[in-house]
């Protein structure tokens, strides 16, 4: 083998080894690149995933603040109806009649006095009962005491006592339920 025929050998053989190279560079280059797309792909589904989450974590928190809200400004609007509606009861009992008063004493002095007890009616009050002994402490209703005890039954008092049990039944009957 002549030099020149080595040399043109050894330059087919680099060619060759060269071409081989880039061949199998190009091959881990396309490799690497569809590893590369592919991760991509999983990483934006994997985001767009995420992200729908997301979105429908926060329309469900939207969702549940809105119903808070809602409920929250019903059960207010419920409570101006039953303020309303005791405001005006406050005032009827203020101006309550001869025999709406007489019911009311009744009812009162059945449930709390002992025979023993002084019963003070509001002076607003004594046209009903003139025998009772009338009292200004109290605006209207009346007073049960002893010398043990005394239970001051005025307007307010006489509404707290009916509110809590008849607050349901009077949003219902004003529709506001």
């Amino acid at each position: 083998m002549t030099e020149k025929e080595l040399t043109k050998k050894i330059i087919r053989n680099a060619k060759q080894q060269a071409s081989d190279w880039v061949t199998a560079a190009e091959q881990r280059a396309a490799e690497q690149i569809a590893s590369a797309h592919k991760q991509a792909e999983q990483r934006l589904t994997a985001a767009l995933a995420k992200g729908q989450a997301n979105i429908d974590f926060r329309k469900t928190q939207q969702q549940r603040a809105f119903e808070v809200a809602r409920i929250k400004a019903q059960i207010n609007a419920q409570q101006e109806w039953i303020d309303r509606a005791f405001a005006i009861a406050r005032e009827k009992l203020l101006a309550a009649s001869d025999q709406e008063i007489r019911v009311i004493v009744d009812h009162y002095t059945k449930k709390y006095a002992q025979p023993t007890d002084k019963i003070l009616l509001a002076a607003a009050w004594s046209h009903a009962l003139p025998m009772l002994p009338t009292t200004a402490v109290i605006q209207g209703g009346l007073i049960i005491e002893n010398q043990t005890y005394r239970l001051e039954f005025d307007i307010d008092s006489i509404l707290a006592e009916l509110r809590e049990p008849l607050a349901p039944t009077i949003a219902e009957m004003l529709g506001v339920l």
